[in-house]
């Protein structure tokens, strides 16, 4: 038997099709098993020689090139190849793959087939690491057709294999992936540079991939379970834990456009996605959709999705992908939206900055939305029996019920035949059995009210139980809501509601009285809220009046608040005991006016209080409140050693004959006086009578607004004077 050795330098050049597979670049063992079958057919060309050594520098092909290729074959007894490869180089991978070995250790030759029966491959650098694969490979002669079996590939802990079909005219792929570690998968995305640098992430993949096609892919389809994984970028804005998914998808391609369908399900795991939040362990997800793919358009001709104890919605929809705003077209029905579920789930983490960020809620509804050209058109929506609840009476709503129907008035361009030319909006209604507003119960009512746009408009009077009274609402119209220009404006009477118990909702002292009248043309425009009427409340057996109001900037960060108040014959004896200011008797009247509030704090008024003229009523001061007023005229001290000397002592309260105060309040000083001037260029602010007398008389024309707000808060907190 003879030895003959062929050697051979030079490059080799051969050409494969680029778009066989998904990637556009074959996979480095398919490609090694194509070297395999060209090195096999050189051995089919010299069967007459015994045994053949051949090195070829270099061969390359389409994205890819092998340098240092070394070939020895054993013929005719056995039937064996081996080839080594220096460096095998992928387009689109940095470092090459080294010391590439080859083994065919059951080569078999005929006229129809060159096949390998057991093919052993092995590199020591890649980008897997360490590889040892095994497999067999056919080679068709008459039709050039390759059919591979590569087994034992290795990637992050776990295997994988692939049989493929390579046909001049199609090709056959399938891949199937065992307990893959997702490291290992991120480290081989990023080796191609496919899949993001600031993403880690743990977990096992599990799962099998069919592909087919004829110089480009055809059509596809994928299994995968992924179990465990917990991954985060960098920015922290994405985010899972333990997070398992199961993924069923198809495409398939006809002409330019693709033909897809996806179903992805979650039962265990968090997902977060800035700033939702997703629990699947204790709502798993069921989501299924069907439809095209062509260049940057996405269609959904039909998707559903079943989020357990959440939503169950069904709808269509198409994207643009291209576009500022992808949305081109949605319509989607939503079965139920279920609560507590869909608030956790969707809603608390938009409002995690809000006071609605802590609801207890419950309850469903249902409904339809459409949404053309990335604007919203239409809503219709049932509510049924939904609890709000914010835990500190500042919102609560009972059996929330009935549907609200909203179009919007800018039509946008139609994107298919369905899209009505033009939106009809039905009325609306919502009633609900009790609730709770800013600490005041609220009764049963409904409303009825229409909605388009940014309008709304109340459709018929209703009527709002508020503790012991209502809120009678006439009219109420809305513009251009939640933009600057919103304006309102709203026609209601308040039907008397009892002052005590609107005090001790609000943690104020609880005084006599009620709180009524009428609200007329009560607007907002421009941003300023102002009251075309007076309003008027019965409160310490007197009346309060509120006119002139005026409220700019009430949503801004600086509100400003202007008003003119009077006060007509308050029972003095309510007044003080509802602030522990010590027991006047007598009635008190006057007025506030040119109030200006800034932020809420007082910057300008001028206020006179006094007694008014022909009051007939029993007039006496207790000893407490003798000190508390002397103590604002700046004369505390004098007062507090009359009243603990002498005679006074003996007396627990004084006659007097007038009683008043006024304070012209500008650039935090308070101008003030009294009922009448007094000795020494003094002025009363009690004006005694009888036996026994006092005066209490100030002395202070100038007084610092802060200080002064200090003494009168002192004034009611203080358990008066001592008296031995």
């Amino acid at each position: 038997m003879s030895d003959t050795r062929l050697a051979a330098t030079g490059t080799w050049q051969r050409h494969f099709p680029s778009g066989i597979f998904p990637s556009g670049n074959p996979r480095a063992w398919l490609l090694l098993s194509l070297l395999i079958c060209l090195l096999c057919f050189g051995v089919g060309a010299v069967r007459a020689i015994d045994n053949l050594d051949l090195d070829i520098e270099r061969i390359e092909g389409a994205g890819w090139s092998a340098e240092g290729i070394s070939l020895r074959v054993d013929l005719p007894q056995r039937t064996q190849a081996h080839a080594t490869i220096a460096r095998l180089r992928l387009a689109g991978q940095g470092e090459p793959l080294r010391d590439v070995r080859i083994g065919c250790l059951d080569l078999t030759l005929s006229d129809e087939t060159i096949a390998c029966g057991k093919v052993q491959m092995a590199a020591a650098a890649t980008p897997l690491g360490k590889q040892q694969l095994t497999g067999r490979i056919a080679y068709r002669r008459q039709d050039g057709a390759i059919d591979l079996d590569l087994q034992n590939l290795r990637i992050g802990g776990g295997t994988a294999k692939v049989r493929a079909v390579l046909r001049e005219e199609n090709w056959d792929v399938r891949g199937e992936v065992k307990k893959v570690a997702v490291e290992g998968l991120l480290q081989l995305a990023r080796t191609f540079g496919v899949a993001a640098s600031d993403i880690t992430a743990t977990g096992v993949v599990t799962g099998s991939l069919r592909a087919r096609g004829a110089q480009s892919l055809q059509s596809a389809t994928a299994t995968l379970q992924i179990g465990a994984l917990t991954a985060n970028n960098a920015a922290g804005s994405i985010a899972t834990d333990k997070l398992s998914i199961a993924i069923d998808g198809a495409v398939e391609r006809a002409a330019q456009t693709w033909q897809w369908q996806a179903h992805v399900s979650s039962n265990a795991g968090q997902a977060y996605a800035e700033p939702v939040f997703l629990d699947f362990a204790a709502h798993a997800i069921d989501m299924r959709a069907s439809g095209k793919f062509s260049g940057t358009l996405l269609s959904m001709e039909t998707f559903a999705v079943e989020h357990r104890q959440v939503l169950s919605a069904s709808g269509k929809a198409s994207l643009d992908f291209s576009a500022p705003q992808p949305v081109r077209e949605l319509r989607l029905d939503v079965k139920t939206l279920q609560f507590p579920g869909a608030y956790t789930s969707y809603l608390q983490p938009l409002l995690v900055a809000t006071n609605f960020k802590s609801l207890t809620t419950s309850g469903k509804l249902s409904g339809q939305a459409v949404v053309v050209g990335g604007v919203p058109q239409k809503f219709d929506f049932v509510f049924d029996a939904i609890d709000v609840d914010d835990g500190e009476r500042n919102f609560v709503l009972q059996k929330l019920g009935g549907e609200w129907h909203w179009v919007n008035d800018v039509i946008a361009p139609a994107t298919d035949s369905d899209t009505p030319p033009a939106l009809q909006v039905a009325s609306s209604r919502l009633e609900w059995s009790g609730g709770a507003l800013l600490n005041l119960d609220l009764g049963a009512s409904a409303i009825r009210f229409s909605t388009r746009g940014r309008q709304f408009r109340l459709l018929e009077p209703m009527r709002v139980p508020l503790l012991d009274g209502a809120i009678q609402l006439e009219s109420f119209r809305v513009r251009n809501a939640g933009e600057p220009t919103v304006a309102f404006i709203v026609d209601a009477t308040i039907q008397p509601i009892s002052a005590q118990r609107l005090g001790k909702a609000f943690g104020w002292p609880e005084f006599g009285g009620s709180v009524g009248g009428a609200i007329s043309k009560l607007r907002m425009r421009d941003g300023v809220i102002t009251l075309g009427t007076t309003l008027r409340a019965q409160v310490f057996n007197g009346e309060v009046t509120i006119g002139d109001l005026r409220l700019e900037q009430p949503f801004g960060t600086w509100p400003r608040f202007s008003s003119n108040i009077g006060l007509s014959n308050l029972d003095l004896e309510l007044v003080t005991g509802a602030f522990s200011f010590g027991r006047i008797t007598g009635r008190l009247s006057g007025a506030i006016n040119g109030l200006q509030l800034f932020n809420w704090q007082p910057v300008a008024f001028d206020a006179n209080l006094h007694t008014p003229e022909g009051d007939r009523s029993p007039h006496r001061i207790s000893q407490r409140a003798v000190e508390n007023i002397g103590s604002i005229g700046g004369g505390g001290a004098g007062i507090t050693q009359a009243l603990s000397s002498g005679f006074l002592r003996l007396f627990e309260d004084f006659n007097y004959e007038r009683i008043g105060m006024s304070c012209r309040l500008q650039n935090e000083i308070c101008q003030m006086d009294g009922v009448a001037p007094a000795p020494r260029g003094g002025y009363y602010l009690v004006k005694g009578k009888g036996i026994p007398r006092i005066d209490v008389i100030g002395g202070a024309h100038r007084v610092d607004w802060p200080r002064l707000v200090q003494q009168l808060i002192a004034a009611t907190e203080s358990e008066g004077p001592v008296v031995r």
